[in-house]
């Protein structure tokens, strides 16, 4: 403490006559300033808010009330809108005061016709009226969680004589978010069909939403680009996965019978993502009376007799005119069959839904190395065909070639692997080497520490058995002094005194009476025995 004091005084002797005064007036002046800054502050009314996020029109006539009724108030503009603010002690009071006056207005809805007054033009209805919508409007999608403030405007359609003149109603909703919050498009969706089914004939896509920094919410086109691109990517994403897993099994297959290295594939696909739905209808002939009969018609006739002349013969003779033929009779036999048969017509009609993501061609290139003979590439291209699918009907096509393959890009690549390693491992040896290196150092300063310590316990014990001897020496020559009575009464201590008065007394008691101090001296003996 006293070196430090002792600096302190070097340093203040330093400074001149007048730099102590200016340091001293500095520090005074900043003393002063804290003091009347605490009590300015602490003199200050607690200021909180009476009404937050008003529209200025609000604001204004709520300043003017607060002017009239001679109260305290700040104003503080934001992004949201307009915060007054007021001492907490008058807050409850002001506000209530301000809404039995009707303030802050804010978005009436129907309440405006509250306040019709006689004699209120009809233009003036239409207004009250669009006002009354827009205020509707506005409090009711204020009510969704994520939107912390709405304004809404509405554009209605004037009445025509002509049908075609007439214009849709129109409108634009303006959202104000909260932090770091999104609407869903399902939320978005809702609130356009919300102001379309709120308004007679507003129709959803003459409805317009955007955000407080300009960006349109429900924008068709956007949407639609979205959609595409996301089919787009899912399709794309479909590809590579189709042609990535053949062109695995492939590899798979070639690095197990050739040796890894030996041999690369490269697959191209090609998907068909149309979606076609195909009728067809096939009618089959009757074949062998196979067919179902839907009628049939029999007809017989018979005639069994006699007849003089039941026609004659067949022949030129009997069809001659005037021919007279021989007379005589004939047995006479006549017998007629008929069988009509309609069939059902056999039909057959089927319809077969193609679903997308069918493979429409396929393409495998298989480049072997220059040391595979003829007969393994056929082998090759017999097997890959076989595992990949190929269908030459449909287009596909393969080939296996040989070629010499080069392997300083694998050896490059090995080198690398084995320096990034051969890096990793010194990284770690060092990280390792560092560790043992602090706890080398801190248990070397421990024990360093320690070491010192128990010198200096030593050296203490050393000096306290130093001064111990030196006091015990000096008490014997004192003593050998005091008994010698080289020492005056004068010079000895309270102790040597005492011990020197009980010495003298111990002595007169030994000497008057020795058989006695005997006898004690007997008696202690025994009771230490």
């Amino acid at each position: 403490m006293g070196d430090w004091k002792e600096r302190y005084e070097n340093l203040w002797a330093r400074f001149s006559k007048r730099q102590r005064y200016i340091m001293l007036g500095s520090a005074l002046a900043i003393l002063v300033a804290i003091i009347g800054v605490s009590a300015w502050y602490g003199n200050k009314p607690d200021m909180v808010p009476l009404f937050t996020n008003m529209e200025t029109k609000d604001a204004g006539e709520v300043a003017a009330k607060l002017k009239e009724s001679k109260v305290d108030f700040e104003v503080q503009e934001n992004k949201q809108g307009t915060t007054i603010l007021v001492p907490s002690k008058n807050v409850h009071n002001v506000r209530l005061e301000l809404s039995s006056q009707g303030l802050p207005r804010g978005n009436k809805g129907f309440e405006i016709f509250d306040d019709s007054k006689l004699g209120v033009t009809e233009f003036q209805n239409k207004v009250n009226y669009l006002q009354a919508l827009q205020g509707e409007l506005t409090r009711t999608i204020e009510q969704i969680e994520a939107v912390e403030k709405a304004r809404v405007h509405i554009v209605l359609p004037e009445d025509s004589l002509y049908k075609k003149n007439e214009k849709p109603a129109t409108a634009s909703i303006m959202l104000h978010l909260k932090p770091h919050v999104e609407l869903s498009k399902k939320e978005i969706k809702g609130i356009v069909n919300l102001a379309a089914n709120s308004i007679q004939g507003l129709k959803p896509e003459n409805i317009t939403i955007i955000d407080d920094t300009g960006k349109i919410l429900n924008d068709p086109d956007e949407n639609e680009e979205n959609s595409v691109g996301a089919k787009t990517m899912t399709q794309l994403d479909m590809t590579k996965k189709v042609q990535d897993n053949i062109q695995k099994n492939i590899q798979s297959l070639l690095d197990q019978s050739l040796g890894e290295g030996r041999a690369f594939a490269r697959v191209s696909v090609e998907l068909d993502f149309d979606d076609r739905t195909t009728d067809k209808q096939t009618f089959t002939p009757v074949v062998d009376d196979s067919g179902i009969i839907r009628s049939q018609q029999d007809l017989s006739e018979n005639y069994n007799g006699t007849s003089t002349q039941p026609g004659g013969a067949a022949g030129v003779q009997s069809n001659v005119p005037g021919y007279v033929a021989q007379n005589g009779n004939a047995n006479a036999e006549y017998e007629k069959k008929e069988s009509t048969k309609n069939y059902e017509i056999n039909e057959e009609k089927s319809k077969v839904v193609a679903a997308p993501g069918s493979i429409r061609r396929l393409n495998v290139a298989v480049l072997v190395n220059e040391d595979v003979n003829a007969t393994q590439q056929d082998s090759i291209m017999r097997t890959v065909s076989s595992a990949a699918g190929i269908n030459q009907d449909r287009g596909d096509t393969i080939s296996v070639e040989p070629l010499p393959f080069s392997t300083e890009l694998r050896d490059r690549r090995a080198a690398e692997e084995q320096a990034a390693k051969d890096r990793e491992d010194r990284i770690f040896y060092m990280q390792i080497a560092a560790v043992l290196l602090v706890l080398a150092l801190i248990v070397a300063y421990i024990m360093m520490r320690r070491r010192k310590k128990q010198q200096e316990l030593a050296a203490l014990e050393e000096q306290r058995r130093l001064e111990e001897e030196e006091k015990q020496r000096l008490a014997a020559e004192r003593a050998a002094l005091v008994e010698a009575g080289e020492v005056g009464e004068e010079e000895l201590t309270e102790e040597e005194q005492r011990r020197l008065t009980e010495k003298q007394t111990l002595q007169q008691l030994i000497d008057q009476k020795p058989a006695e101090v005997a006898m004690l001296i007997k008696t202690w003996l025994s009771e230490d025995e």
